[in-house]
Parts: structure tokens; sequence; C-alpha cells
């Protein structure tokens, strides 16, 4: 991620429904992937950008605390993922 500059990435919580469609996204911060980052020990970089991490049902309470204002709701598959944002 050296070449990467992180001003330009942006991250969202999606959750999956059975359909496949993205029924509930939220942003989140760089800050916030920062509070977070050490849940996922198998990240190829620090900031979970570079692929997408499934965030399993397990981890939902850790998450909260670390960012109260997530939800995450009921039959839903959650992911993280990074993004470059629009220049």
């Amino acid at each position: 991620m050296n070449d990467i500059d992180t001003e330009a990435l942006g991250w969202e919580l999606i959750g999956w429904d059975s359909n496949e469609q993205a029924a509930h996204v939220a942003g989140l911060s760089r800050v916030e992937i920062l509070s977070i980052r050490d849940l996922f020990p198998g990240r190829e970089d620090d900031l979970l950008a570079t692929a997408v991490h499934e965030v399993p049902p397990a981890l939902y309470s850790a998450i909260r605390r670390a960012i109260p204002h997530l939800e995450f709701r009921e039959g839903l598959e959650y992911q993280i993922g990074g993004f470059r944002l629009s220049v």
C-alpha cells in the first residue's frame, strides 16, 4: 500500500441480502478502519483496502464497541472493503 495515497481511499461496510443485493451500506472513515483492522488478522494491508473482508457475526460486538454508530441487520451477510475515491 506504500504507493497508494491513503487520502484517496474510502471504505464501506456492506450488508448483502439473499438476492446478493447491497441492502445496507455504511461508510467508514480511515480512523474507524484503524480502530478495527486488528480484528482481521488475515488482512494483507493495514487499511483493509486491497481486498474485501467478510465480517462474521462473531465480530459484530467487537466492531460495535470500536464504532458505536454501526449497526448490523439480521439476515444480511456483511463485508468491509476499501476503494479508491473519485477525484
